[in-house]
């Protein structure tokens, strides 16, 4: 499972509406709230998109996934933490 320096996530989601980020302690909790189909394909956006939340837990400026899951409609699947390890490549990257 790879983790993420904490300053290179932060400035890879600060400035974009579709992230938040809540802090308590040692755990940081990352909030990305997709686009629904409706406004990916350039509609109105009445309905409710699906929120993607990853729980890091913090080790001095180190950010390792504890539990990811995705929420739509009431339902939460969980997302297995080695399939983060692209994403968290990808910040990594371009941050």
């Amino acid at each position: 499972m790879r983790s993420i320096n904490y300053e290179k996530l932060m400035s890879f989601v600060k400035n974009n509406p579709m992230y938040e980020v809540y802090e308590t302690g040692d755990t940081v909790e990352l909030a990305f709230h997709a686009p629904s189909e409706e406004e990916a394909a350039g509609g109105s956006g009445d309905e409710e998109g699906a929120v993607m939340r990853i729980i890091f837990v913090k080790r001095g400026n180190e950010l390792t996934p504890r539990e990811a899951w995705v929420e739509r409609g009431g339902v939460r699947r969980r997302i297995d933490l080695d399939g983060l390890d692209s994403w968290l490549e990808f910040v990594d990257m371009y941050s």
